[in-house]
């Protein structure tokens, strides 16, 4: 049977609502929205903290699958054998580099693994087979080319190697190959370039003929020899115009005009200077013929 329509009561059978009994109705209202309000929250909660869980699950799986990744990596890496040298790339900054021999030399690298080939070994085998090589720079390509870049002391002076007797001989008419490096490295080469501007050293009192890519002379020698020059031309306005090394004597000898002065490695650059101006104020330079030996402490020989 269909409800019937509610209507409100009669106003005489309505009782009068007392103070006590609005606050009680009050109080049990505001309970059960408390109540409601508890657990739209709680649920809320439990949402939450079951996300927290599965951002936390989905963290710890991301993790070991990164570490299970990495480890399939390094395992491929280290016992594939795609990760092979099977291509040595050289880049040579100086003319004179011979590519073929430093592919000879690096010959024994091939197969070898990329991954664990080190910059010190390639660079020690660079070493001890090219004397005179300033910078190397390794580089790789994965899976399988090997870059390097090598760079070669530059060039300070050519030489002439003669026998003492054959100082004033004259000059052949060919192509320079014999030079010296800035460290004192001796070197044979015709594919050096712009080196007309460099000066000549005549090296003579050497015993055995120099071997290339040997250490012919100490860097110091060759210091002292470029700072005596740069003193003569600063200090008296004098142009070297030969210069003769005696390798033996550790002692060199500088030209200027018709006569030579005799340096050695004993005692100090300046002294020698020293000595050369106290013979140009009391002696004078017109009185040397042949040359001024400022070798000798406390006295100048001349001829």
């Amino acid at each position: 049977m269909p409800r019937k329509k509610s209507s409100r009561i009669p106003k005489k059978y309505a009782r009068r609502v007392t103070p006590d009994t609005a606050r009680f109705v009050k109080r049990t209202m505001e309970r059960k929205q408390k109540r409601r309000s508890d657990q739209r929250k709680r649920r809320l909660r439990k949402i939450q903290m079951h996300w927290e869980n599965i951002q936390a699950s989905a963290m710890r799986w991301m993790a070991v699958s990164i570490i299970l990744l990495g480890m399939t990596v390094f395992g491929f890496l280290l016992f594939s054998p795609i990760i092979q040298v099977r291509e040595i790339k050289v880049t040579r900054l100086s003319p004179r580099l011979d590519i073929e021999e430093v592919q000879s030399t690096l010959s024994s690298l091939f197969g070898r693994h990329l991954f664990f080939l080190s910059s010190f070994e390639v660079e020690q085998l660079l070493n001890e087979s090219i004397a005179d090589i300033e910078r190397v720079k390794i580089g790789k390509e994965y899976a399988s080319v090997l870059h390097v870049e090598i760079e070669l002391q530059p060039l300070v002076a050519r030489l002439r190697i003669v026998e003492p007797d054959d100082i004033d001989a004259p000059v052949g008419t060919g192509a320079t190959v014999d030079y010296v490096t800035e460290e004192g490295i001796y070197v044979v080469t015709t594919a050096a370039k712009d080196t007309q501007t460099l000066p000549e050293i005549i090296l003579v009192d050497w015993g055995v003929r120099p071997v290339p890519r040997t250490l012919l002379v100490s860097p110091t020698f060759i210091e002292r020899i470029n700072a005596a020059e740069i003193a003569f031309l600063r200090q008296f306005g004098q142009e070297v115009q030969r210069r003769t090394v005696y390798l033996r004597a550790q002692e060199f000898h500088l030209q200027i005009s018709d006569r030579e002065l005799w340096f050695d490695l004993k005692s100090p650059l300046e002294d020698q200077l020293e000595r050369y101006r106290i013979f140009l104020r009391e002696v004078g330079i017109e009185e040397a013929k042949d040359y001024v030996d400022l070798r000798v402490s406390n006295r100048v020989i001349y001829q």
